[in-house]
């Protein structure tokens, strides 16, 4: 294939369908997963542009035939975006706080937000070093780089740990020609931030400069950037997306 390979994680809706229709508008073939069934033909997408697959990206016995699977079909993973995330709610729509959280809850959020993005990451990586070419770009979040308004603990540790697990990649992998950086969405109309509630959105977006939520499309025109042969010199940085809410 003449088209370079990305694979986008959770990629079914929100930041992970925008980055997938980004990437294959920059001309990249992309490969789609997540836990949710993908209809090509409602992201106005063909199988020319795009593969679906329907799984957990915790099971890596999956993403592993599924590695195998690309490289033999189609060839090497030269993009890779760490999308997929989980950001627990009560019933009141509201997050745990610190005395309410339960190990439970730590380790699940812990396991999908981050020690997956590491598993996939080293998944990827070694043909990416083969062919002297990656990119490879992880979702954080606002509440990985500052205070949150609405999410609860586990999501800012999972969140801010991908920042410190961007940085690693980024020194160990960049004299083979792979790039690793971060996005950091702050409040984007998505599902997960909906989950809030209205108020509470509207509250929020009261607080940030621009006075209204970000988009999904803001956010994957960001990923594919950072994914572009030309962004070669990028690495190991973060883009705040968040209206100017936090300024570094």
């Amino acid at each position: 294939m003449n088209k370079k390979i990305a694979l986008v994680t959770g990629a079914a809706k929100g930041i992970g369908l925008a980055t997938s229709q980004a990437l294959v508008a920059a001309g990249r073939f992309v490969v789609m997963v997540d836990r949710l069934p993908i209809d090509l033909s409602e992201a106005s997408l063909t199988d020319d542009d795009a593969l679906a697959f329907q799984a957990d990206v915790t099971d890596m016995a999956f993403m592993t035939r599924l590695q195998e699977q690309i490289k033999e079909r189609l060839g090497v993973v030269s993009i890779l975006v760490n999308n997929a995330g989980i950001s627990p709610k009560r019933p009141d729509g509201r997050s745990s706080g610190i005395l309410e959280l339960t190990v439970e809850e730590w380790s699940r959020v812990l396991n999908v937000n981050l020690t997956t993005v590491m598993q996939i990451s080293q998944l990827f990586l070694p043909d990416m070093k083969a062919q002297g070419f990656g990119r490879i770009v992880s979702v954080s979040s606002l509440a990985g780089r500052s205070k949150s308004v609405v999410a609860g603990p586990s999501y800012m540790a999972s969140k801010a740990g991908i920042l410190g697990l961007t940085r690693a990649i980024a020194s160990e992998m960049a004299p083979f020609g792979i790039t690793a950086n971060c996005v950091a969405p702050g409040r984007i109309l998505t599902e997960m931030a909906m989950q809030a509630g209205e108020a509470v959105n509207q509250r929020y977006a009261e607080q940030i400069p621009v006075k209204r939520l970000g988009t999904a499309d803001e956010v994957g025109a960001s990923i594919a950037f950072l994914c572009a042969d030309s962004s070669g010199f990028i690495n190991g940085a973060t883009i705040d997306i968040n209206g100017g809410f936090f300024m570094s």
